[in-house]
């Protein structure tokens, strides 16, 4: 069984992204041409409307991610650990990185006339995207993991490149960013499924009730939260807080009994294991009273 959970690395779904985002990150610092690519796409952009990149950049934001995982729990756990495991990854890899490499944002390096920028205007600490590292470690879970059919998969290869992309479309963050957020988030993808069929960690026990009830909290917070700074985007955000926590509370109550049954064995266990150390002590102390009196 260990095998059939295993991400084969001969299957294009598994190199072919992180591959494709190494090569044109190879391209684009040979050539020096980060800031020209910036441009270029940003100035392409613009034809879509702010609005529309402005959404979704919103579902690149941690939170929002996290919250889209809650309605596994029950349906997938494999992938819903997968997920968690690849977020504290991607996280990782965004922080430790901005710690070590601090370069100025677009608003920093470019007179603000020469793009189009909307949503925070965010000035320092630009690489690499945390954006970019929370889409590809929740796609690549998807992906990798063999969830679905191959439309979907591409579908959901396409809307994490454009909810990357959007990055910047709005002006916060260089091409370079992208890609390296991106091969983060696919590196911890990996991981996360590679731990998770190692371990063969199960929601249906204390652990994945209190995981549940955790990320319940991140989508009751996206009901309330101003974190993400776009009021724009609040309506669809509380919207999805909404659907993401009305169906991941749904998931964890048909999992109750399940949970209720693992804790009625495991007191099963405990109790039997009282009765024989107390069976084991009263024939010793009848041996000995027989001794006694014999």
């Amino acid at each position: 069984m260990r095998a059939a959970m295993a991400i084969s690395f001969r299957s294009p779904w598994v190199w072919m992204p992180p591959a494709t985002g190494l090569a044109l990150l190879a391209l684009l610092l040979a050539a020096g041409a980060n800031q020209p690519a910036f441009l270029a796409l940003n100035h392409a952009g613009h034809a879509l409307g702010m609005l529309f990149w402005l959404h979704l950049t919103m579902l690149g934001d941690g939170a929002v991610a996290l919250a889209l995982v809650l309605p596994w729990i029950r349906r997938a756990p494999r992938c819903f650990w997968g997920a968690l495991v690849a977020a504290v990854f991607a996280a990782l890899w965004t922080q430790v990185t901005k710690q070590f490499v601090d370069i100025p944002r677009p608003l920093a390096a470019l007179a603000a006339d020469q793009f189009f920028q909307a949503g925070p205007a965010y000035r320092q600490v630009s690489f690499p995207s945390g954006h970019a590292a929370a889409a590809f470690a929740v796609t690549g879970i998807w992906v990798m993991g063999g969830v679905g059919s191959l439309l979907l998969r591409a579908l959901l290869l396409l809307l994490a490149t454009l909810v990357s992309l959007s990055r910047i479309m709005v002006g916060v963050h260089w091409p370079a960013d992208i890609l390296w957020g991106m091969l983060g988030g696919w590196l911890g993808a990996w991981l996360g499924l590679e731990l998770q069929a190692r371990w063969r960690w199960r929601t249906a026990g204390l652990g994945g009730l209190l995981a549940g009830l955790l990320l319940s909290g991140v989508a009751a917070a996206l009901l309330v939260s101003r974190h993400i700074r776009i009021p724009e985007t609040m309506p669809v955000q509380r919207l999805l807080g909404c659907v993401c926590l009305v169906w991941g509370m749904r998931e964890i109550a048909l999992m109750l009994p399940q949970w209720w049954r693992a804790r009625w064995w495991r007191a099963q266990w405990w109790q039997l294991r009282r009765r024989r150390a107390q069976s084991r002590r009263t024939r010793v102390r009848q041996d000995a009273k027989g001794s006694a009196d014999g």
